[in-house]
């Protein structure tokens, strides 16, 4: 029987290209591998692959053509750029840009010959502080379930391509051969070790680390202290990271989290450990946001992090949204993109929030004791635990500057300005919803991790949230699905470039 240091391996299985993690990047990496020669297996933790994510970004694509949509390349290139204060690799960026089109059109032509819709958001916002880009394309049918859709079709293509799938098979580690990478250990379905060797590369596509609470306070502590939710697959633990840096590879110097301002926390509560805080799903519509002090601090109408930074310079790191009983004509008004639209569009996308689910989250919130209503702006603020006289100034300035149709302080757009008037009011105190971490090893532009000398590791590579160089300090929340399109772009690139190695 062959041992792997102490490991006794039951079996050794010969391949060419092994993916570790059968997620948005993991999947199109190792279909277009396949459809392009190569001999694939893809090993996954869990019981099931997961769906790619439902808003994917992208340039160039045919739908923006057909509607008329023409973004220039240099300048979304250098937005994302200056978005990370230029703590980038730009060729990757470049990359994202130049090859996203094609990876849509590829995707595109797999969904709607399976019977789904392809949606682009077109109706977005002209903000001369903010602005927002038509990136955002996803799929849908009569289907509720459009991600499950997705990843059945996508699943089905695999296996006509001949990806071999070993699901409840987790990568345990990768074999290192004089500074080449030949395979990986993995603890298959039946709790045995097997070695899978890898003639062209083993790909780390496991998702980051968002959900290994060691692993974040060491590498990203303060995402930690501005959080009081996550809200990640229990999977993704850094395996991807760990054995990368094991081998020599190296990780953004920049630590760095896609967080969205939607965890509701208890009156007087604060971010931070246990992390219980429950899905506020309108936190990110810009409402009238103050501290625990009944004071406005920032403008709201911000990128989803940018909120939580702000909120991370007042008291436990938490603010509350005050509204009326005119919510959702307020909602309505801000007319929000991405995954916080709540809105209609004009292509009559099923969007998978609608505001009958938001009244229902308003009434579980309301009974749990997170959200509070009074009658009064005085009885709310003693409910939410903050400051009255000065939250009912904050609120009579509020609704002054609303009506005048100017926020001289903070300097919001005034389709956003909206009064607090009709009782009963409402207002949550709320925090930061981990989503995933974005700073995984450097790659160069093939994908490769490379080590401290910026050298690539033969044989290794790395996409989606296992790598970096794409994103620093936050997310660019208003490039709608940019994180997704970097994931399938790179695996589809990389697939490809696989497919032609000998």
């Amino acid at each position: 029987m062959n041992k792997y240091g102490n490991i006794e391996i039951t079996e050794v299985i010969n391949t060419e290209v092994v993916v570790c993690g059968g997620g948005t990047s993991g999947i199109v990496a190792a279909l277009t591998a396949a459809e392009n020669g190569c001999k694939v297996i893809l090993v996954e933790k869990n019981n099931s692959c997961y769906p790619p994510r439902e808003f994917i970004g992208a340039v160039n694509s045919r739908i923006q053509k057909k509607h008329g949509v023409e973004i220039d390349r240099n300048e979304i290139v250098n937005y994302l750029c200056r978005h990370a204060s230029y703590r980038v690799d730009q060729r990757l960026i470049n990359l994202w840009a130049d090859e996203s089109g094609e990876m849509m059109d590829w995707l595109c032509n797999i969904m709607t010959s399976n019977g789904m819709g392809v949606y682009l958001e077109t109706d977005i916002n002209e903000d001369e502080y903010m602005k927002e880009w038509t990136t955002c394309h996803s799929f849908f049918n009569a289907n509720p379930e459009n991600n499950i859709k997705t990843l059945k079709i996508l699943l089905n293509k695999m296996e006509c391509a001949g990806v071999k799938i070993m699901l409840k098979t987790p990568m345990i580690d990768i074999i290192n051969e004089e500074g080449r990478i030949a395979g990986i250990i993995a603890k298959n379905k039946d709790g045995e070790y097997v070695r899978i060797n890898a003639s062209k590369g083993v790909v780390l596509a496991t998702g980051g680390y968002s959900n290994n609470l060691e692993m974040m306070k060491e590498l990203n502590p303060v995402a930690l202290s501005n959080i009081a939710s996550i809200n990640t697959a229990p999977a993704i633990t850094g395996d991807g990271l760990r054995v990368g840096l094991k081998v020599g590879g190296v990780k953004d110097i920049i630590s760095t989290a896609m967080i969205f301002d939607r965890a509701a926390v208890r009156p007087g509560g604060a971010s931070g450990e246990p992390y219980d805080g429950k899905m506020f799903w309108l936190g990110s519509q810009p409402f009238l946001k103050v501290n625990k002090f009944g004071e406005r601090y920032s403008n709201e109408s911000i990128p989803y992090d940018f909120g939580i930074h702000a909120a991370s310079m007042q008291p436990d790191r938490v603010w509350c949204s005050i509204f009326d009983s005119n919510w959702k004509e307020d909602v309505l008004a801000f007319h929000t993109i991405g995954c916080s639209r709540v809105i209609v569009d004009p292509q009559k996308y099923p969007h998978n929030m609608p505001m009958k689910f938001m009244e229902k989250l308003h009434a579980d919130l309301l009974k749990e004791g997170y959200m509070q209503q009074a009658d009064t702006v005085e009885e709310l603020a003693q409910k939410l635990m903050i400051t009255e006289d000065s939250l009912k100034s904050t609120i009579e300035r509020y609704n002054q500057m609303c009506e005048k149709g100017n926020d001289d302080d903070f300097g919001k757009q005034s389709s956003r300005m909206r009064p607090i008037i009709k009782p009963p009011f409402l207002g949550i105190t709320v925090g930061g919803l981990l989503l995933c971490t974005m700073d995984g090893l450097r790659i160069n532009t093939d994908m490769q991790v490379l080590n401290k000398e910026m050298k690539p590791i033969e044989g290794l590579f790395a996409i989606g949230n296992d790598s970096g160089g794409f994103f620093a300090n936050s997310y660019p929340e208003l490039v709608v699905g940019v994180a997704a399109g970097r994931s399938m772009t790179f695996g589809r690139h990389l697939g490809k470039l696989l497919g032609n190695l000998k």
